[in-house]
């Protein structure tokens, strides 16, 4: 089911095209928002006669995974272990995951809270701050299971207030480090300036640090983390193959910025980076939907107590892992890409990270359920993307040999 993509790159500069590019609108061939309307329309209505009632696809993995930690660790495992073979676990707990000897750590915390019989691998992170050393770097690719550095610029998100204030000021000789380990670097796209609009932060991070990061490092591999705009899609796709990639979320290739509003301020739909405009959604889908090998699915789900949500400052994050499959073929069926959703879910992935795919498969099967309106754990409950909504494709709980 995997299509091949050829990439262009400009032959002026192998490792990234005209920045300008991405600051224009898309050219045709790349993203097109009304041609995309009517490619769902046509393929949807073209297959709807022979929709398929169960699909075989390669066990996926996660790669942009919260877990948490203590009790709240031990109730959401299970619903990414159920589905998914290894995921990429975030580092922003309360103190961050800075060291290779705390991954460590954490990662046999992660083992430790696995459901009896489970094969579910996590793949560690390093939180990358303004004092991170050249020495961590290599001490975390010897230890063979820290698999990459997250960037979180200082305050952009949740546990963030520790993250880096200047990278190219501050982290140079540490990224260069990770070129010569060939440890990716995992971005959340976002400024925190004050003055620039919540809704462009991340094109002002493009445009600011994320381009002149890949002019400076442009062996560097880098992803962009959980993309919301029409502005990351054209920057990826400037980008060489192999070198840049961008991870997608199952609410922004679902939800715009009017579910943040419809019928009230709805907090279960809140996470950063915040939802967008319709034609920012609709771009990343096509480009998702595209076959292009520079995304793969990437949760980022993000649990939180449903009173940590529902308050007069409530927590960004969508607890997304209990559904993601199911929404993720959702969308590429109305896109009429099927036969490019595993190639999304379980082959783009481990090839950008020089993984080996798994071998196992797991079935997804056209038979309706209904989404629990909150999971319990000891200290309170969570409450579920597409919370109490039926959907179409169930995922089985065991995976086909």
């Amino acid at each position: 089911m995997q299509v091949a993509i050829t990439a262009t790159v400009s032959p002026h500069h192998p490792h990234l095209k005209p920045l300008v590019s991405f600051l224009r609108p898309s050219p045709p061939h790349r993203v097109r928002i009304h041609p995309l309307s009517h490619r769902l329309t046509t393929r949807a209505s073209a297959m709807a006669s022979s929709a398929p009632q169960q699909l075989t696809i390669t066990r996926p993995d996660d790669w942009h995974l919260h877990l948490r930690d203590g009790q709240v660790l031990a109730a959401v495992l299970p619903h990414s272990a159920m589905h998914f073979q290894r995921a990429i676990v975030m580092p922003n707990l309360k103190p961050p995951v800075t060291t290779t000897a705390r991954a460590v750590e954490y990662r046999e915390e992660i083992l430790r809270a696995l459901p009896p019989g489970s094969s579910f691998t996590p793949l560690m992170t390093l939180y990358l701050t303004d004092t991170t050393s050249p020495e961590e770097i290599k001490i975390a690719r010897k230890s063979g299971v820290v698999f990459a550095v997250k960037l979180y610029p200082a305050g952009a998100t949740t546990n963030s207030q520790d993250g880096v204030t200047d990278i190219l000021g501050k982290c140079l000789p540490v990224l260069e480090e990770m070129v010569r380990q060939e440890m990716p670097l995992l971005v959340h796209g976002e400024v925190t300036d004050p003055h620039v609009d919540t809704f462009d932060r991340e094109k002002v991070f493009i445009e600011r640090i994320l381009a002149p990061l890949v002019q400076r490092l442009p062996q560097l591999k880098i992803v962009m983390e959980h993309i919301t705009t029409m502005d990351a899609v054209n920057f990826v796709e400037s980008c060489k193959e192999g070198n840049v990639a961008a991870t997608v979320t199952p609410q922004h290739l679902l939800l715009n910025r009017n579910a943040l509003f419809q019928g009230g301020l709805q907090p279960h739909n809140y996470c950063l980076p915040v939802l967008k405009r319709e034609t920012h959604r609709q771009a990343i889908v096509s480009a998702v939907t595209s076959g292009s090998r520079q995304y793969f699915l990437g949760t980022d789900s993000a649990p939180h107590d449903k009173r940590m949500k529902e308050c007069s400052c409530g927590c960004a994050g969508i607890y997304s892992a209990p559904v993601a499959l199911s929404l993720y073929a959702k969308v590429f069926e109305q896109a009429g890409a099927l036969d490019k959703l595993e190639a999304f879910t379980s082959f783009n992935g481990p090839d950008f990270y020089g993984l080996p795919r798994n071998n196992s498969k797991i079935v997804l099967r056209r038979s309706g359920w209904k989404v629990p309106a909150t999971y319990t754990y000891g200290g309170g409950v969570i409450v579920p993307m597409s919370s109490g909504n039926t959907l179409e494709w169930l995922p089985s709980d065991q995976p086909e040999e």
